[in-house]
């Protein structure tokens, strides 16, 4: 099997999937927003964009297992190969009129092996499969060789307190923005590690957070020479939703920080 063979298709439904949820966009007012979560917002956008892409990939790879945000699981539970797909990361900022993402990869087994982002709001299409570097629009990317955590720029997301591993985490955010030059949120996982692919984060952390959001980016970073781990510095994903990546310097130094946070998903 090689993720190359699938890459072309990956590409041409998320740019597919991008059109037609800017053309939800443009009826906003109109739109039913429920809530998923605290701070976890749903509208019918999500759901009509995760559905285009799955009847793309039933006609194109009838064979291949799907697992969605909004849907779930179709197909086997052990089937060797899924699609993981998140059809809009950064719900909230899609309706709001900030940029978000449409994020798909190929899962073998736990491990991300192709992966495409989408940003349709600027137009920037990441995508990276195993082995072969990461690209955007089709041109190679890298991730910023920074060394020097007084230059470093770093993106997060806020967490919520009913976590365990979220005990702390304000003082861990406060004892990193004090080194570093300065802290971004993005408000999408997925572009956060796609900007981290390209340069122009150094790093990023964030747990928890789902693997769904993560799939994508996590081929997409490592391909661009990141390194991508938990909080405590294993490649446990996704047992442990809770990331710490970066271009391997920024990596090492947010890693010093984000280990002392407690294990476990919650507070229970």
């Amino acid at each position: 099997m090689n993720p190359n063979d699938y890459i072309t298709a990956m590409i041409k439904i998320a740019r597919n999937a991008g059109q037609r949820a800017m053309e939800h966009r443009e009826r906003i007012d109109e739109m039913e927003v429920s809530f998923k979560g605290q701070a976890d917002l749903l509208c019918e956008a999500d759901e009509d964009v995760e559905m285009l892409i799955f009847k793309s990939f039933q006609k194109s790879h009838p064979d291949i297992a799907f697992q969605g945000e909004e849907g779930g699981l179709r197909g086997s539970e052990d089937a060797e190969l899924r699609w993981v797909v998140d059809p809009i990361d950064g719900t909230t900022n899609f309706l709001s009129g900030l940029p978000f993402t449409i994020s798909i990869a190929l899962v073998q087994g736990t491990t991300p092996i192709a992966g495409v982002i989408f940003s349709p709001v600027e137009d920037e299409l990441f995508s990276a499969t195993i082995g072969q570097g990461a690209m955007l629009n089709g041109t190679p990317i890298k991730v910023r060789e920074q060394t020097d955590p007084a230059r470093f720029v770093v993106g997060t997301g806020l967490p919520l307190d009913r976590y365990k591993h979220s005990m702390g985490a304000y003082d861990r955010l406060h004892q990193i923005r004090e080194q570093v030059s300065a802290v971004r949120i993005m408000g999408s996982c997925a572009l956060s590690l796609a900007n981290v692919a390209c340069g122009r984060l150094d790093g990023y952390f964030e747990g928890p957070t789902g693997f769904l959001d993560c799939a994508a980016g996590i081929v997409i970073l490592k391909e661009a020479g990141g390194k991508v781990t938990d909080f405590w510095g294993t490649e446990n994903y996704p047992e442990n939703i809770t990331f710490t990546t970066g271009a391997p310097a920024c990596q090492a130094f947010l890693l010093e920080t984000t280990k002392t946070a407690p294990r476990g998903s919650s507070k229970e």
